[in-house]
């Protein structure tokens, strides 16, 4: 794989007016998935909506389903070059704050680059061999299965990472993601908010051993689609990691 970004980058970029509500825009990035989308007005691009935004109202306790984008807090749009090397436009993400950089000349974006993508980046690039222990996140979040989504929505935007881990007791559960929130407001608003993780289908779990490589993780979270793995040491759960984690562990690696 090419270690530029428009050879990993997602094209092509998906956008929305900044007219368009907050559950309209969950409604098209649920159908479409994906977590990002460019906004414009006039159309010339102003920001970028993710379901990270979307993670933080919730988190607030209200329901933004008829607030407009352009009242989102959207993410000033960030560009890199098409030739950038991911590693490069990594330490951007991580430098500026944000989950993804659009690729091309600005007002012209060719793809957008995303957490995700820098995953399935991973097994192939030269960081891919390092040893999963450099980037495990050995406090990522856990909740309990009576938690409810709203509690789960206020841990992933306090900890700013793509999921959280139940546990209950010394038993791991399952995932909750930031696309099961999105999926679940997407279908009922609000009020999803309210139900219990417990009772709510999880994602798909990504199980990855403390001796695994880096790239050997990302292979796993990339063949069942998860942004979100759990790390074990043995029978019991030691960590986690995720695409945010794992894309600021790469800038981390990127010279000065």
């Amino acid at each position: 794989m090419s270690e530029n970004v428009i050879e990993v980058a997602s094209r092509p970029v998906l956008s929305v007016s900044s007219e368009t509500s907050v559950k309209d825009a969950a409604e098209y990035m649920v159908s479409h998935n994906v977590r990002r989308l460019l906004v414009t007005e006039e159309g010339r691009a102003i920001g970028v909506f993710s379901a990270f935004h979307l993670i933080r109202m919730l988190a607030t306790g209200t329901d933004p389903s008829s607030r407009p984008l352009s009242r989102a807090g959207l993410d000033v749009p960030v560009y890199v070059g098409p030739t950038t090397p991911v590693i490069e436009a990594a330490k951007v993400m991580a430098s500026r704050d944000v989950t993804a950089v659009l690729v091309g000349p600005e007002g012209s974006p060719q793809g957008i680059l995303t957490t995700h993508d820098v995953v399935s980046y991973l097994p192939y690039g030269a960081a891919g061999s390092a040893s999963l222990h450099e980037a495990l996140v050995p406090d990522y979040p856990v909740l309990d299965p009576g938690a409810t989504l709203l509690e789960a929505a206020s841990v992933i935007s306090s900890r700013g990472t793509s999921g959280v881990l139940i546990v209950d007791g010394e038993s791991f559960l399952g995932i909750v993601t930031v696309r099961d929130v999105l999926q679940a407001y997407a279908s009922a608003g609000g009020q999803a908010m309210s139900a219990r993780v417990e009772d709510l289908p999880m994602s798909p779990a990504a199980y990855i051993d403390e001796g695994a490589t880096v790239g050997e993780a990302a292979e796993v979270m990339e063949s069942i689609g998860s942004d979100v793995a759990v790390v074990f040491c043995g029978p019991r759960p030691c960590g986690g990691i995720d695409d945010i984690s794992l894309t600021r562990w790469l800038a981390s690696r990127a010279k000065a």
